[in-house]
């Protein structure tokens, strides 16, 4: 009997959801194909897998794998962790990308939940920025930058919560993206649509625009760009996951930079200390 207690004890404190510790460094699982990114069109992905558990309720890595080929960058949300590896590099695996897992949740001893990136490009040094969290889900950002052509792009992928910490965090999320320098992408699950007040605001930012904007279909899953146009744009159902894929082709547009107020490391540590405490 005390032997069924204590395993019981261990399993439930097991269950509990906790952050991990933002401070870890993260690198891609392998060096990119690419230093830099040579034409001046990159094709650009994003897709809450849903752990690879798929509409039958099946979990395939190969399955999100076959929708998301032929891309050059990918943002991957509500990636799963293994006791030996993680969805994130399975999918780099299969698909000769490199890969970087961002976690969020620390349960049952490992990274269990968190974002990640698929990538043909080298990216510069990558920061975790811990979102407001106040219920049992955590959410991050993910910071980082890398080279089309001749300019440096700014990239920010962040999967926001769908219920009570969700306005935070948005506000968080899109601040930050409009200090960064131009040109920048901002990627993500922001789980709200385009008819919502705080979206139509933003696109109504000078520079601002958002790759999906003439394309049906489009749910809560967004391409945000600066210093961009949208060559191609589609939201692609599939059987692999409960979201859609978004496809899009970018081109830069002939722009000078914009200087940011900040820079990237100094965005990355104000986003963190003024996270609220949990």
């Amino acid at each position: 009997m005390c032997l069924f207690v204590v395993v019981a004890g261990i399993a439930w404190y097991g269950s509990w959801r906790q952050p991990v510790n933002f401070s870890h460094s993260l690198k891609l699982s392998t060096p990119p194909q690419f230093s830099s990114h040579q034409r001046d069109t990159i094709r650009i992905g994003v897709f809450n897998i849903h752990g690879c558990k798929g509409k039958d309720g099946k979990r395939d890595v190969g399955r999100i794998a076959q929708c998301i080929h032929d891309m050059d960058i990918v943002s991957l949300h509500e990636v799963r962790g293994s006791y030996a590896s993680n969805q994130a590099h399975e999918l780099g695996e299969l698909l000769g990308m490199s890969a970087v897992f961002a976690p969020t949740e620390w349960r049952w001893g490992r990274n269990d939940f968190g974002n990640g990136l698929l990538t043909n490009v080298e990216f510069s040094q990558m920061h975790q920025i811990p979102l407001a969290m106040s219920g049992h889900a955590y959410r991050n950002a993910l910071l980082t930058s890398f080279r089309l052509e001749d300019k440096t792009v700014q990239l920010l992928i962040a999967h926001v919560d769908l219920s009570e910490d969700r306005e935070r965090q948005l506000s968080a999320v899109t601040n930050l993206f409009l200090t960064l320098k131009t040109p920048a992408i901002l990627l993500g699950d922001l789980n709200v649509k385009a008819t919502d007040p705080r979206m139509r605001g933003l696109m109504a930012t000078p520079g601002v625009r958002s790759a999906l904007a003439a394309t049906p279909g489009r749910g809560r899953d967004w391409v945000i760009m600066k210093g961009f146009r949208t060559v191609s744009a589609a939201v692609i159902d599939n059987e692999a996951s409960d979201h859609a894929f978004v496809q899009t082709e970018l081109q830069l547009l002939n722009e000078p930079n914009s200087a940011a107020p900040r820079s990237t490391r100094g965005q990355a540590k104000q986003a963190s200390t003024a996270r609220d405490k949990h």
